[in-house]
């Protein structure tokens, strides 16, 4: 298996944008983590709203297979297609000539995602000593407006139910940005005195910058957001009426997403 995977590239895949210049970066850390441990022939990032596209990922690629991961929450219209639309793939195989190109399941479908996530608040409560009883976290997802698409809203039920096996609180609610439940409505919800926002996004960008700090109703100093984006420390505690409200990082930037990403090339071509 070994020699197999260093024959092969692998290729992150995730969305990118044109405006938020640090959604791409967790990919590009993931990507040079794995380059450094010489497991692939090589590792490359692309994205759908900046360099380098997807539609060009493959070129120069001359390896007999190649391995694309994900970096998205769940199998959503990006993962199924935009991704094989601008790559010009056939399925989750296809042959181009003599090379083999596998589209696997996205990083947020991890089986061990939710006992992370679930150790990430464990730590975070205690280090803050917010009693389980009395927080609430909100697991804030995108969501899609669109019935046909309703893979975030599915994953992220999902993913909260998960969680809450591995670290049971108070509750554990998911929330939407675009779609019911949003987050703006987060105060009618709960009446525990502590909350926690936890993006269950992948690569958060602006949604985790500005969108849920403005949705929520407070707003991270510049340090708290710095601190936030480059340290994962989370920020707050914010006053709101009668309850204490903290931030939490994407989970797309936790060290561990690198080996998660390894795990499932890995098992693609076992």
């Amino acid at each position: 298996m070994s020699n197999r995977l260093r024959q092969s590239t692998l290729i992150i895949a995730g969305h990118g944008s044109s405006k938020s210049p640090n959604m791409a970066r967790p990919a590009r850390l993931h990507a040079q983590y794995i380059k450094d441990k010489n497991i692939f022939a090589d590792v490359k990032t692309a994205f759908w709203k900046e360099d380098t596209k997807l539609k060009d990922a493959l070129e120069g690629v001359n390896t007999k297979e190649v391995v694309i991961v994900p970096n998205l929450a769940c199998s959503g219209h990006i993962n199924q297609v935009v991704i094989p639309r601008e790559m010009g793939l056939t399925g989750p195989l296809s042959v181009r000539g003599e090379q083999i190109i596998h589209l696997c399941k996205p990083v947020g479908e991890h089986a061990a995602l939710p006992a992370l996530i679930g150790d990430r608040l464990k730590e975070v409560m205690h280090q803050r000593d917010l009693p389980p009883s009395q927080t609430t976290v909100f697991l804030v997802a995108h969501g899609n407006p669109n019935p046909d698409r309703p893979a975030s809203h599915d994953t992220t039920l999902m993913m909260a139910t998960r969680i809450y096996q591995h670290f049971p609180v108070h509750a554990i609610l998911p929330t939407f940005i675009e779609e019911k439940p949003f987050l703006h409505g987060w105060q009618k919800r709960t009446d525990s005195p502590n909350i926690v926002f936890l993006p269950f996004m992948i690569a958060a960008g602006t949604h985790g910058a500005k969108d849920i700090p403005n949705f929520v109703g407070v707003q991270p100093t510049e340090k708290q957001a710095e601190d936030m984006r480059e340290l994962g420390i989370p920020a707050g505690p914010f006053q709101v009426d009668d309850q204490r409200l903290w931030l939490m990082r994407a989970m797309g930037s936790h060290p561990r997403i690198a080996d998660f990403i390894i795990d499932i090339a890995r098992k693609q071509l076992s």
